[in-house]
């Protein structure tokens, strides 16, 4: 009697501690939210962005998390306008997750208290890169510039205002007479259109470029050989030599942030199905990178 009742009572406390594990799993796990919006970002049509991101950011998530934990993963594109702004969907509730450039992810941390969750690792021309360039060029072919002192007077193209581009490029023009600023009347801003800025230096419609070295050697390889490159730097990243062009100071790769309301085993889950990631997978190779990691901010 006693035996069996004791025997019972310890069942029913195993079944009911088992109950409360799998209540608490479900609202940690974010249960009640059945989709997470994830904000991507390229300097690139709205098109592009899909086809470099998509696949990671909604088909591998959704294989490597969403299949295990009941829920799905969405890729929208974000800050090709005033309408998409990142700002403006999160004030919304309409976003998640946000994957950019560091300068993007830092106005956001900022304003939001959103938390990283992983960089990404760059593949450039075979090359595993943690960090992004900013590179100062011309054509070779200029004869009239030579170097940045030659820049005065000279149409001058400039990538995002928030990009680490501009702000790395500002003070390194300002040391040499040339405020993006004040000098208004010589600067073209190209906002999310890189590849023109470039395709206009080879036109000779504009005299100088500024833009993310990384974009540039990882979209436009062929080009590279017919441009000059100004106030070259030989800098390290993660105590590597790096090994490519820059003008100023390097800056971490794209990093992916989210909302401090999502569930830890939802973000953790994330960062680990990034970090695991194969660089030679579909995905990886879409979006050019070899993995992500934690480190680098």
């Amino acid at each position: 009697g006693d035996s069996a009742q004791t025997g019972w009572h310890n069942k029913m406390r195993v079944a009911w501690a088992i109950a409360m594990a799998q209540l608490l799993f479900s609202v940690s796990s974010g249960s009640d939210i059945t989709e997470y919006r994830v904000g991507i970002w390229y300097p690139t049509s709205k098109d592009g962005v899909m086809s470099m991101y998509g696949p990671l950011f909604e088909s591998y998530l959704n294989q490597k998390v969403g299949s295990v934990m009941g829920i799905n993963f969405k890729a929208v594109v974000v800050d090709l306008d005033e309408a998409s702004l990142a700002e403006t969907l999160i004030d919304a509730q309409k976003l998640d997750f946000f994957f950019s450039m560091a300068g993007r992810i830092a106005c956001v941390e900022r304003a939001f208290d959103w938390i990283v969750v992983a960089t990404a690792r760059n593949r450039v021309l075979g090359r595993e890169i943690g960090a992004q360039s900013t590179v100062i060029y011309t054509l070779k072919t200029n004869t009239e510039i030579h170097t940045v002192e030659d820049f005065k007077n000279k149409r001058i193209g400039v990538a995002l205002v928030h990009s680490p581009s501009f702000f790395m490029s500002k003070e390194v023009l300002e040391n040499h007479g040339v405020d993006l600023y004040q000098d208004s009347q010589q600067i073209v801003f190209y906002g999310n259109s890189y590849a023109d800025q470039l395709f206009d230096v080879v036109k000779e419609k504009l005299d100088v470029g500024i833009t993310s070295g990384t974009f540039l050697f990882q979209k436009y390889p062929d080009q590279v050989p017919y441009l000059r490159f100004h106030n070259l730097l030989n800098l390290t990243w993660e105590s590597e030599a790096y090994p490519f062009p820059t003008s100023a100071p390097l800056a971490p790769a794209f990093t992916l942030v989210c909302s401090p309301s999502i569930p830890f085993t939802v973000k953790r889950a994330v960062e680990r199905a990034l970090m695991t990631l194969d660089a030679n997978s579909p995905e990886a190779q879409a979006a050019g990178m070899s993995n992500f990691t934690t480190a680098g901010r």
